[in-house]
């Protein structure tokens, strides 16, 4: 005889009541154990679609960037031929231009007298030289600027520090306008009243033109200015940036400098009035 038909065969209560309780407990074995085994494999199947699906979206991003990686470096390699051919022709533009102006002052030489309105051929000539726009020779000094070759005894986060920045530059060319400089260019880019030396990421740029390392400071004067810059603040500044992160500093003995002019010629004079009239 089974354990249940056991139980069902006995009329007695207490018999039923351990009937009922057998019931109970063997039903709620089996739903536990169904509950238990459904959690223990729900877990892995959706594991495995999550991963499945990270994989594809992986394996199509890595396809995406490898097919547009040659396409990203052509367009850039294009860029960088771009503003090659353009900063080349800009300056063929400017020797043309300073060679013309050049050929102006010779011609205008060969008419002494010249008066407009109270400015004689020799106040034009003065300008043309100050402002720029006239090529200019003479005797003076070049200083070279350049980034830190040998960086070992700084720190990490001063690295960034070791290389010349357009502060550098301006504090230099101050140093050298006090001093008595008469023209100054930096890289052949010759420098005027309204020329400005300013950065734009990690380039320096001078009348909005970039420039790249090593700096050549070039200045037209006397012999004295090698003496009185060393009395300049700025310049005193200056050598304390290149003391402390080990900057290229070099200056040239007394030499010949030739200084090519803007490339912008001078507005027409006549009708313009400079001076006292006579």
């Amino acid at each position: 005889m089974s354990k249940d038909s056991f139980f069902r065969d006995d009329n007695s209560s207490s018999m039923g009541l351990l009937s009922l309780l057998n019931n109970e407990i063997e039903t709620n074995e089996y739903q536990v154990s169904e509950s238990t085994n459904q959690v223990k494999k729900d877990p892995t199947w959706w594991i495995a679609v999550v991963l499945s699906f990270a994989g594809l979206f992986f394996g199509v991003a890595i396809a995406n960037t490898q097919r547009q990686q040659p396409i990203v470096e052509q367009n850039r390699e294009n860029l960088r031929k771009s503003i090659t051919k353009s900063i080349d022709n800009l300056n063929i533009t400017t020797q043309n231009l300073s060679s013309i102006n050049n050929e102006i002052a010779q011609v205008k030489s060969l008419t002494p007298g010249l008066d407009f309105h109270g400015l004689n051929q020799k106040s034009e000539t003065d300008l043309q030289i100050i402002s720029g726009l006239s090529a200019v020779q003479g005797f003076g000094y070049e200083i070279e600027l350049n980034d830190a070759i040998n960086t070992d005894s700084l720190d990490i986060d001063k690295l960034d520090l070791a290389r010349i920045y357009d502060s550098d530059v301006q504090l230099l060319v101050n140093a050298l306008w006090a001093s008595g400089a008469d023209s100054i260019a930096i890289n052949n880019r010759r420098l005027t009243s309204t020329s400005a030396i300013r950065s734009a990421g990690d380039a320096i740029l001078v009348n909005y033109q970039p420039l790249l390392p090593p700096y050549k400071i070039a200045a037209i004067g006397s012999r004295s200015i090698k003496e009185d810059i060393y009395q300049n603040a700025d310049f005193q500044d200056l050598q304390f940036v290149v003391k402390t992160y080990g900057l290229s500093f070099k200056m040239s003995e007394f030499k010949e400098i030739t200084m090519q002019a803007t490339g912008v010629s001078l507005p027409d004079m006549q009708g313009i009035t400079v001076g006292s009239r006579s």
